[in-house]
């Protein structure tokens, strides 16, 4: 075996010059730079415009319809944080205690390509195109 071998163990260490991300990337994080608990956030904070006020607790509790465990105020309040950082979600403040949370204009962006690519993967069925 020679130096230049890659195993499965060492293959994250190599340098390349490819880029992961596509061309969306430049303006802000890719639907695969987020946490799923974020991906699963920005759903249901656009699932929930329309229907009822985007309250944090609203959101919580969409979310705890679909997680085991139960959703704590900190790891919902602090992704929201980073959605918003991220120009993903935007906060309106309702009174001096609550706020609405609804997703912009470039989380919908982001919503869609992650739609397309879902799509895409699903007509090709696995198969190369």
């Amino acid at each position: 075996m020679t130096t230049d071998d890659t195993t499965m163990s060492d293959a994250h260490t190599q340098p390349t010059t490819e880029t992961n991300r596509d061309e969306t990337a430049r303006d802000g994080p890719t639907w695969y730079d987020l946490l799923g608990f974020q991906r699963d956030l920005l759903l249901v904070a656009a699932e929930v415009e329309g229907e009822e006020l985007p309250k944090g607790l609203t959101l919580m509790r969409r979310l705890e319809d679909r997680y085991s465990d139960a959703i704590n105020h900190g790891r919902l309040y602090t992704n929201l944080s980073e959605l918003e950082d991220e120009g993903l979600i935007e906060t309106e403040e309702i009174d001096g205690r609550t706020n609405a949370y609804r997703v912009t204009d470039r989380g919908r962006e982001l919503l869609a390509t992650a739609r397309d690519a879902i799509d895409a993967a699903l007509e090709t069925g696995g198969e190369d195109t």
